[in-house]
């Protein structure tokens, strides 16, 4: 499979609620940052569930692939509204309520690495923190809140 389809794959996976088959496109080692947190595959796919069920109309745009050996940029576009709570993102956080704010083309520069036809990592090449406080400060939601005590 291309990088552009793998790439594309695993995110239209997520966002159509296909959780198992965007687990198969992760390798096994595959590692994210999560609320400033590194974090593991079944970690990450979790944290989309939850986001998913808080935003049922989430949808990513991928833009701008550019590939250079095993390491990946690319641009994503998130929007989806916050119509209903977000599950705990992690073990020991707290649900985050609706909102009914619009994310609406928050930008997220990523750069991935692929290790054998898999997504080793995604960073979030702005934010440090990961994409998943990009989208809650967009919410206008201080994700510190939200935090484990």
């Amino acid at each position: 499979m291309n990088t552009n389809s793998l790439i594309n794959e695993v995110f239209t996976d997520i966002e159509t609620g296909k959780f198992e088959r965007a687990n198969t496109i992760l390798a096994d080692d595959f590692r994210a940052l999560l609320l400033g947190k590194e974090v593991n595959r079944p970690i990450y796919i979790s944290a989309f569930r939850s986001l998913c069920q808080g935003m049922p109309d989430l949808k990513f745009t991928i833009q701008n692939v550019k590939t250079n050996g095993d390491k990946v940029t690319a641009k994503l576009k998130i929007t989806g509204t916050n119509s209903h709570s977000i599950p705990a993102l992690m073990r020991g956080w707290h649900e985050i309520p609706a909102t009914n704010r619009k994310v609406d083309g928050l930008l997220a520069e990523l750069e991935i690495t692929l290790k054998d036809d898999k997504i080793e990592e995604i960073r979030n090449v702005k934010n440090t923190r990961g994409m998943f406080v990009s989208v809650l400060e967009n919410l206008g939601l201080d994700y510190k809140k939200f935090q484990a005590n």
